[in-house]
């Protein structure tokens, strides 16, 4: 075992949505997490730091028809706005992963194929009520005045063929897991929302695909071909394979001004 070796730490923003230009968000939170990660260079820690874009999605699809162009010309042109801005911040990533990139599309497919065979991921059917620009669905009781609770907008009922993970399975591992790790997600703040809201009410099977739109990564192994959402972004902080080499801390920056570490 090396002695010598530094620890290793593995930091991330989430990855900016390419719906649209960049906004002063998107850039806080990759100073904030510039930050850190210099920080914990100078206390000695050998620190890896990924940031990138999320560029699938129906909103994406549709702002490229309105545009005129493809959707890969339209996530180019703000991913490339995106990226000019955290180098004129002078950010010190080490990875900008975006999600239309082909190794993270060959790693999506991979994760997908490994849940599909071991049967933790099953075909179904996804109704609610769905917002668009969310790209969200949502029951009668989560609306807040008939609306979007997230952005106030309109919802309209939808029904779709889709792929769902079965996380209900994990949820007992899970909440065992952070009961007997208290640390493992702090602040103790996230930690109380991520038990009460969603843990220990009955955590949900996710939807990881979506059939209405085309641009998304598809599923090349079913005739559904399927376009993968939530299944890449959560693959987006694993594909540079340095996540697994060991690191003690994990750090995920978000947006609303709070820090989620995941401590192995």
């Amino acid at each position: 075992m090396c002695t010598n070796c530094k620890k290793p730490y593995y930091i991330s923003t989430a990855i900016a949505y390419t719906s649209g230009k960049p906004h002063i968000g998107n850039t806080y939170e990759i100073v904030l997490a510039d930050a850190i990660a210099r920080y914990k260079r100078a206390e000695g820690y050998d620190v890896y730091f990924q940031t990138g874009t999320d560029e699938h999605g129906q909103k994406i699809q549709e702002k490229a028809e309105a545009a005129g162009i493809t959707p890969k010309e339209y996530v180019d042109n703000v991913a490339g706005e995106v990226k000019a801005i955290w180098d004129l911040m002078n950010t010190s990533y080490d990875n900008f992963v975006r999600t239309t990139d082909a190794d993270h599309e060959k790693c999506v497919k991979k994760i997908f194929k490994k849940l599909y065979d071991q049967g933790d991921i099953y075909k179904g059917a996804y109704e609610g009520l769905y917002c668009t620009p969310c790209e969200s669905f949502w029951t009668e009781s989560q609306l807040v005045d008939g609306k979007c609770p997230d952005c106030g907008r309109e919802v309209k009922p939808a029904k779709e063929e889709a792929y769902f993970f079965k996380m209900s399975k994990y949820a007992d591992r899970l909440i065992d897991y952070i009961n007997t790790h208290p640390e493992f997600i702090q602040p103790v703040s996230r930690k109380n929302e991520m038990m009460n809201n969603f843990l220990l009410p009955g955590l949900q099977d996710l939807c990881v695909s979506r059939t209405s739109f085309k641009w998304g990564i598809p599923d090349t192994h079913k005739s559904c071909k399927p376009a993968f959402k939530k299944l890449f972004i959560i693959s987006f902080f694993l594909d540079s394979g340095w996540i697994n080499s060991g690191c003690s801390s994990i750090c995920l920056i978000k947006r609303s001004a709070y820090l989620l570490i995941l401590k192995k």
